[in-house]
């Protein structure tokens, strides 16, 4: 399959989910770059647009008027249209548009109109949006309760006294970079990501990004100089400096409150929805999202709410179907979800692309410390273990047991030499009562 990739903002560059969430590689502190376990191109295509024009390195910056929903969704067309023609091996085969945050606008933009204008041999098949921002009145504070709002107000005034750069409210568990400067403002723009164990990205992923792509050996080899030459010199320039985040766009952009309007004629077009929410995002929260899809669209719950379970055997969140459309929450993940929890999000896309079956049929990488607790599927079972493996074993939780028994003597000991010291103190209180008789 072919799959677009759409990060948010708006004004964000896509390549930021390609180097710090999903892509084939992982920038190092030393700019270096490693491979990506999680990458979700290992049986996808992966498409990463950077849109709108004036983000990451494209170009040109446009007019203020232009950057609006109905235009980025023009301009994001027209590259369908073109990459097809230049591509024509992808022709027919499925085609899925995914994304997150502000993508929560652009996809149903972009879905709507390639439902009402199809174009020619793409074969659009679902789509898939994680936290996404898509309706202002469910998604905002005016429908915080009011003890939510009472709440905020407290952790609002406290995180007044500290410092604000040390929280990040799209992964409320995680960490902060406290490398870069203006950090607490990039926050409004997801920029910062959490750490995690489970997966290859650190605090201060989007710093040595920036940092690796304005190598001058980078940018040279991305064709992303002009040189100028005259009678007796001859200069070269960069085109455009890479930033996560393209700011004076974020501000300028005029955006859609909602796209609530799209859907009714999205799910009716036999796509795959899949709309799926990491719940430790206090931004783009999980609640207003079940809220825009229960009483915004009022759908109906055809497969009430359960449990579902990753490879490594942990609980990997709880999901609803509704009528056309499933919606997924991810334990522990922040706003971009593959950053934080990047097996649990490779796992959920790769069912959504495949299906249940032959995703549980394929083999997920091992996360050594989750392998440590146990914790993984691929683990060797015990039949699988050779005889010495399963004597040294046995052997090895017999010790085990002597020393938690030891343990426990101790402590018992311990106990009823406390226990006689204080039986005094309450002798007199049953002092000429008879005594229970129990029966047998």
């Amino acid at each position: 399959p072919l799959v677009l990739w759409l990060n948010g903002g708006p004004g964000c560059s896509s390549l930021g989910g390609f180097f710090t969430e999903l892509g084939p590689f992982v920038v190092q502190s030393d700019l270096s770059v490693k491979r990506n376990p999680y990458a979700w191109n290992r049986k996808a295509n992966m498409v990463f647009l950077e849109s709108p024009a004036g983000v990451g390195f494209s170009q040109p910056v446009l007019n203020d008027t232009d950057y609006n929903d109905n235009f980025t969704t023009d301009r994001a067309y027209e590259f369908l249209a073109e990459f097809y023609a230049k591509y024509p091996r992808y022709k027919n085969r499925e085609f899925y548009i995914t994304g997150e945050s502000y993508a929560g606008i652009y996809i149903p933009f972009l879905v709507h109109k390639l439902v009402q204008e199809p174009i020619s041999n793409v074969k659009l098949t679902g789509f898939a949006i994680g936290n996404p921002f898509t309706d202002s009145a469910s998604d905002g504070g005016p429908n915080c309760t009011q003890a939510c709002a009472d709440y905020f107000m407290d952790v609002y005034t406290s995180s007044s006294l500290a410092n604000p750069q040390a929280f990040n409210p799209y992964n409320i568990y995680g960490d902060v970079c406290l490398l870069g400067e203006g950090q607490s403002g990039a926050l409004h723009y997801h920029n910062i990501r959490a750490s995690s164990h489970r997966g290859a990205y650190v605090p201060c992923q989007d710093d040595y990004t920036q940092r690796y792509l304005q190598q001058p050996a980078v940018v040279r080899a991305l064709n992303l100089e002009s040189t100028s030459t005259s009678s007796t010199t001859t200069t070269t320039q960069v085109v455009v400096s890479w930033s996560a985040c393209n700011f004076d766009i974020a501000k300028n952009y005029h955006r859609t409150p909602s796209t609530l309007d799209k859907y009714p004629v999205i799910l009716e077009a036999g796509l795959k929805a899949l709309i799926y929410s990491g719940d430790a995002d206090s931004v783009v929260n999980f609640i207003g999202t079940q809220r825009w899809l229960t009483k915004g669209l009022k759908l109906s719950v055809q497969d009430k709410w359960k449990a579902w379970f990753a490879p490594d055997k942990q609980l990997g969140g709880f999901t609803v179907r509704y009528t056309n459309l499933t919606f997924t929450t991810i334990k522990g993940a922040g706003h971009m979800v593959p950053a934080t929890r990047p097996l649990h999000a490779l796992y959920l896309f790769e069912c959504f692309v495949y299906g249940q079956v032959d995703c549980d049929s394929f083999a997920y990488p091992k996360d050594e410390l989750e392998y440590l607790s146990g914790a993984d599927l691929t683990a060797p079972s015990d039949i699988d273990r050779q005889p010495e493996q399963r004597s040294n074993q046995s052997l090895l939780w017999a010790a085990l047991g002597l020393v938690v028994a030891a343990a426990a003597g101790v402590v018992g000991t311990v106990l009823y030499l406390n226990r006689a010291k204080k039986t005094t103190q309450y002798v007199e209180l049953t002092a000429g009562q008879p005594k229970p008789v129990y029966s047998n």
